[in-house]
């Protein structure tokens, strides 16, 4: 059976090969020759002819021939009063410091306030740093309403003497837009402040 497949496919290709070459080289073209006047080509695909770059010319507008005067000097300009605050001497939005001066059983707490009128007031806390076993000594909240921008301050009372503590301010202030109600968020620490002895 191997002999008869070697037989078909040799008087195959024996037929096929002649006609294949025949039709290749007929006398007679099967197109007319492509018109190649006009514009260059340049060839970008193969057997895809594409026209080549050309650059092309605008004319320039003409220069205006009316020169606009040039204006008057005026006076310097001379900064006015807003009613408004100045921005936090620190970075808004972050947890700036807390000026403390500290007595026997109290202290002193100073902190930025930059007005607006979505805040409510300020809670000013101590937390003991003098950690013992059991229950930790609460200090409260001291609760305070700004009147004008500027610093404001708080006294913490109930302090122990000779103890260190940490003080944190925190402002309570109402939403803006469609929400209602208030939120709060603490603005201002303090580094280890001891009360004295």
């Amino acid at each position: 059976m191997l002999g008869f497949r070697k037989k078909s496919a040799l008087l195959l290709s024996a037929v096929a090969l002649p006609l294949l070459v025949a039709g290749c080289s007929s006398a007679s073209p099967a197109s007319t020759p492509a018109d190649n006047s006009g514009a260059d080509w340049m060839v970008v695909n193969a057997g895809k002819a594409t026209s080549s770059p050309q650059t092309t010319y605008g004319t320039a507008s003409p220069t205006p021939g009316v020169t606009l005067p040039t204006l008057a000097a005026s006076a310097t300009p001379t900064a006015s009063a807003s009613p408004s605050c100045a921005p936090a001497p620190r970075g808004a939005g972050v947890i700036n410091g807390l000026a403390v001066t500290p007595g026997r059983t109290s202290a002193v707490v100073t902190w930025y306030h930059p007005g607006g009128p979505n805040i409510v007031d300020y809670r000013v806390t101590a937390a003991s740093q003098d950690l013992k076993v059991g229950a930790q000594d609460e200090v409260g909240w001291t609760t305070v309403t700004p009147a004008a921008c500027g610093d404001v301050s708080a006294t913490v009372t109930g302090l122990t003497a000779g103890t260190p503590y940490v003080f944190s301010v925190d402002v309570v202030m109402t939403h803006t837009g469609t929400e209602e109600g208030t939120y709060t968020r603490t603005i201002a620490r303090s580094d280890v402040v001891s009360t004295t002895t």
